[in-house]
């Protein structure tokens, strides 16, 4: 079991979590008290940001009982990191069994435990302590978690350090808010420069001056057309002639079938010059294969094999795998020239649809379609580049049945808008020029979206080491605290226990008490909503002297979307705004009015 060292403050105290997890609780079974309304910590509502409010008869299974406070940790697939602080609402609160439960009493702050187990140190370790048979089923056990060390400061240092992270956080979320919105214009960019290349605009000035001196898109096709029927006859005779037959008339050239030009119905209008044509019209297409997995003389030979998956967009210049001269000679694979176009056949995620030039002779498998453009004057970049704007029509036209998929015919009727020849030469130079910027942008954009998620870690790794904000020697030390509450426990483990008969409800403070509706006031449906934004809701926080942190885990909504509610970016529900005015102690209708 690999875990961190730490150096820490003097004042700080190096505990385990297991400190502070809960002893099995209460188990309440909803469905049978099938008319109550339950607050449920699902782990399917965590991506919501918010519990769910359910019915008892609408719940399946047993669940544990929660209170405010408390932090739940998923055992599930841990390498997805779920933390979540139960907020104040009105009970009953339930949580799904699937948390392991955490009960930091007074001497730790949820969002402060709830920040420590939010580094990519605790979700490595916890993914690589799970136990189960795959997948899904793996979960991380509360025995595994209980001794992982962790480093508890004084109360007013966590409060302090909870601040700044909160501080912190929200500026690299407006950061990663203006880097999206940097991608997503870029990606309009590109776009918008290949719908300008295939229509014939991003040319336009250069075809007008030149309009005396093309040779027409048309009259393209038709040399095309003439070159593929001329090279047919040329195969054709060479077959007889292995046969030992010469033809005497010209009757076999009959047998030659024309290649079929595109439905131009609904498409729209070209350029002067320019002419549809279809991939099918234009090039030979192929459909590949994969030579016998249970031969392994077939493989790790010279000739390079692209898989379905390698066809991405991308520039093929090596393969992972390749087939020997052996698996070649005995399978209908065929090996295809610099300058063929890869379009993948089968899938549905991103796959289907992509495309990829060869910058090798290569073969193909089976889910995969070989354009070979390069048997004609047309520029393999221009192919793939309109395929590649394109790509969602494509993978339209693949859909329909268990695995949607497209298939050689339909890659050989894709409509192609074909431009005389110099132009063609023009359009690819101009739309590689710009594409490259963007591909430069691109990276540089990744480069930075992948800083801000270690800078986030930076944080959290400097907080929890005691270095992100200064001691201050009037604090309590942890290891007071800490005896404290050891003791405040020892002594209520001491008293007599009493039956369920026997306990009252304690009475709740001030805060908690203003901050809960009445018995009869009824939950609002989680699914109404109620506003774009809060506009007061920052002024009332402050007012109340609440952090967003400390908002968001009374709440019981994600510190995150808090941040968002405030400043408007987003929409808040009915539910949610019910838990906030509970946190805060106030009418939900005081947020507005605020």
């Amino acid at each position: 079991m690999t875990t961190p060292a730490f150096a820490l403050p003097e004042s700080w105290v190096l505990t385990s979590l297991g400190e502070f997890l809960s002893a099995r609780g209460t188990t309440v079974d909803p469905a049978r008290q099938p008319e109550t309304r339950f607050v449920l910590y699902s782990v399917p509502s965590f991506e919501t940001g918010s519990p769910e409010v359910v019915y008892g008869k609408e719940v399946g299974s047993t669940k544990q009982q929660v209170d405010p406070g408390d932090v739940l940790l998923c055992k599930i697939n841990p390498r997805i990191n779920r933390s979540w602080v139960v907020g104040v609402h009105a009970p009953p609160t339930i949580a799904s069994t699937e948390w392991i439960r955490f009960s930091p009493s007074g001497a730790c702050q949820a969002a402060y435990l709830k920040l420590f187990l939010n580094q990519d140190c605790v979700k490595i370790f916890l993914a690589q302590n799970v136990s189960g048979v795959g997948g899904s089923l793996m979960r991380v056990k509360p025995s595994t978690v209980a001794p992982y060390p962790f480093p508890l400061p004084p109360s007013a240092e966590q409060a302090r350090i909870v601040s700044r992270i909160e501080e912190l956080f929200s500026d690299l979320d407006k950061g990663e808010e203006n880097l999206r919105r940097a991608q997503a214009q870029l990606k309009r960019y590109r776009q918008s420069v290949l719908k300008a290349a295939v229509t014939g605009e991003l040319t336009r000035a250069w075809r007008e001056r030149n309009a005396d001196t093309l040779e027409s898109g048309e009259a393209l096709l038709k040399r095309i057309l003439k070159a593929r029927r001329a090279a047919w006859e040329k195969a054709e005779l060479e077959k007889l002639r292995a046969k030992g037959k010469r033809p005497t008339d010209d009757a076999w050239k009959s047998r030659y079938v024309e290649p079929q030009g595109p439905n131009t119905e609904g498409l729209p209008e070209l350029p002067q010059g320019w002419a549809w044509t279809s991939i099918g019209q234009l090039f030979n297409v192929f459909i590949g294969s994969t030579p016998s997995r249970k031969e392994s003389t077939y493989w790790n030979g010279g000739i390079p094999w692209a898989s379905s998956g390698e066809v991405a967009f991308c520039r093929i210049k090596a393969t992972k795998e390749t087939v020997s001269e052996l698996g070649y000679q005995n399978s209908s694979i065929k090996l295809h020239p610099k300058g063929t176009i890869l379009i993948a056949m089968i899938g549905e995620g991103k796959t289907r649809g992509q495309v990829a030039i060869l910058d090798i002779p290569a073969c193909h498998s089976q889910n995969s379609a070989a354009i070979r453009v390069s048997e004609t004057p047309v520029p393999p970049e221009y192919i793939y580049h309109y395929l590649a704007s394109r790509y969602d029509l494509n993978r339209k036209r693949g859909q329909g049945g268990n695995q949607p998929a497209l298939n050689k015919d339909l890659v050989q009727s894709i409509p192609v808008p074909l431009p005389p020849l110099q132009e063609l030469a023009e359009l690819v130079d101009d739309l590689e020029r710009r594409l490259v910027i963007a591909d430069v942008m691109a990276k540089e954009l990744a480069k930075v979206a992948t800083s801000t998620g270690g800078l986030r870690q930076s944080i959290l790794k400097a907080a929890f080491s005691g270095k992100l904000v200064p001691q201050d020697p009037n604090d309590e030390p942890a290891e007071e605290l800490l005896k404290r509450i050891a003791a405040e426990r020892a002594a209520q483990s001491a008293r007599p226990a009493r039956s369920a008969a026997q306990r009252t409800p304690s009475k709740p403070s001030k805060a908690r008490a203003a901050a809960q509706p009445s018995a009869s006031s009824p939950a609002a449906p989680s699914a109404a909503v109620a506003s774009s934004s809060v506009p007061g809701l920052a002024a009332v926080r402050k007012a109340a002297g609440l952090s967003q942190a400390q908002l968001a885990d009374r709440a019981g909504i994600n510190q995150a979307y808090v941040s968002q509610m405030e400043t408007g970016k987003r929409a808040i529900t009915a539910e949610q705004a019910e838990a906030l005015a509970r946190a805060l102690g106030i009418a939900p209708s005081a947020l507005t009015q605020a």
